[in-house]
């Protein structure tokens, strides 16, 4: 069920509305939750995903013998280590 972005004509305020089936996205059908005006616009937005941010992750340790540190992440190939 995707969330669209609206901004009243009228007011100018910006809301958010899940729409459950296409129908209820028909033009006369949304009205602005805050002056009840028909005369909204739909909104360019971006998709929305949650994301880890790099100081969420584990900074690597020391060299393991090997290679790497041994964190997950640097399985791939990718650790500080094997510059």
């Amino acid at each position: 069920m995707p969330l669209y972005e609206y901004q009243c004509n009228d007011c100018r305020a910006g809301f958010e509305l899940l729409i459950r089936r296409p129908e209820e996205s028909a033009p006369g059908k949304i009205a602005c939750p805050h002056c009840q005006s028909k005369k909204v616009e739909k909104q360019l937005s971006l998709t929305a995903a949650p994301s880890i941010s790099d100081s969420s992750l584990p900074v690597c340790g020391l060299p393991q013998p090997g290679g790497g540190c041994g964190l997950p992440q640097c399985g791939s190939g990718g650790c500080h280590w094997d510059g």
